[in-house]
């Protein structure tokens, strides 16, 4: 059964590497079609219709914040004890704590979640751009670049729009217009396999590094200690038994992708963090289904 909910998500992966590589499609058109398009209106319509009551919502919003600043925490000590500098610190931090929830986890939460799983996932999704687009971008930067460059990162993200007028709309109970509600459900159909296409894209243009211990170290910390804290986590928030699943899996998830593109812009060790991103979703493809069945999910 896992191979066949997971089969087709890897092989729309590996197409898009195929068509970087055969087709030089570039992944820049996509990631903006994604950013500003396809995501908020996955999710809006996921959002819009949920079933998650005001605590849910709550909950799940505050175990993401939890569940970041904690693994950046630990990080953080781990580093000291083994006297990293500052710059390495950073690119673990981004190497080892942010996951891809967009690309790789909504597509794998849709599979064996459902709809219901989704709405979950996309709370998640949101709360984690924020943090992106603020925590990551310190890390990659450490003073080089402002709280005010920083928080104007996150007012450009359409996705936070997006869930806040789905929640306004739906606790409002305001109904969408037919036509606009069909077209967001089309745009919805076709959000999934173009993130995966655009993730196969986009591995396809990583580097690599060979420092073989610090890969080692972050991606048994991304792959192995993450999941478990969100467990942990899931525990002690008390979250519903959903809720707790899709939790476990956007942890469990590899390094995000744009963690590389803010590495290359700050210089905060570009080639280890890229390497990060490939070796975590290579191998991720392994303990995901393991984490799947673990969870009962399988």
């Amino acid at each position: 059964m896992l191979v066949a909910l997971l089969l087709p998500l890897v092989l729309l992966i590996a197409a898009g590497a195929l068509a970087r590589h055969a087709l030089k499609v570039e992944a820049k058109p996509l990631a903006r079609l994604t950013l500003y398009l396809l995501s908020p209106a996955l999710i809006f319509n996921s959002l819009y219709h949920s079933n998650l009551t005001g605590p849910q919502l709550a909950k799940l919003s505050f175990g993401t914040v939890l569940l970041i600043v904690t693994l950046s925490w630990v990080l953080t000590g781990l580093c000291h004890v083994l006297r990293c500098p500052l710059q390495l610190v950073g690119a673990l931090q981004l190497g080892a704590v942010f996951m891809n929830v967009g690309n790789y986890s909504l597509p794998i939460v849709a599979a064996v979640c459902g709809s219901e799983g989704l709405e979950r996932g996309a709370v998640i999704m949101v709360v984690h751009q924020m943090l992106m687009f603020t925590l990551a971008v310190y890390f990659a930067a450490r003073g080089t670049l402002g709280a005010k460059a920083a928080l104007g990162k996150v007012v450009q993200m359409p996705t936070a729009y997006a869930a806040l007028l789905a929640l306004i709309l739906r606790f409002s109970r305001l109904p969408l217009p037919q036509w606009l509600a069909q077209t967001v459900a089309l745009l919805c159909q076709t959000s999934i396999p173009i993130f995966l296409l655009l993730l196969g894209i986009q591995l396809a243009d990583m580097f690599f590094s060979h420092r073989w211990l610090l890969l080692s170290m972050g991606a048994c910390f991304k792959l192995g200690l993450a999941p478990l804290v969100a467990n942990l986590l899931a525990r002690l928030l008390h979250f519903d038994s959903l809720s707790h699943q899709v939790f476990v899996l956007a942890a469990a998830s590899p390094t995000a992708v744009v963690t590389t593109m803010l590495a290359v812009e700050f210089d905060a060790e570009p080639e280890l963090v890229s390497s990060l991103t490939l070796v975590t979703t290579l191998f991720s493809l392994f303990t995901i289904p393991f984490i799947i069945k673990l969870l009962g999910l399988g």
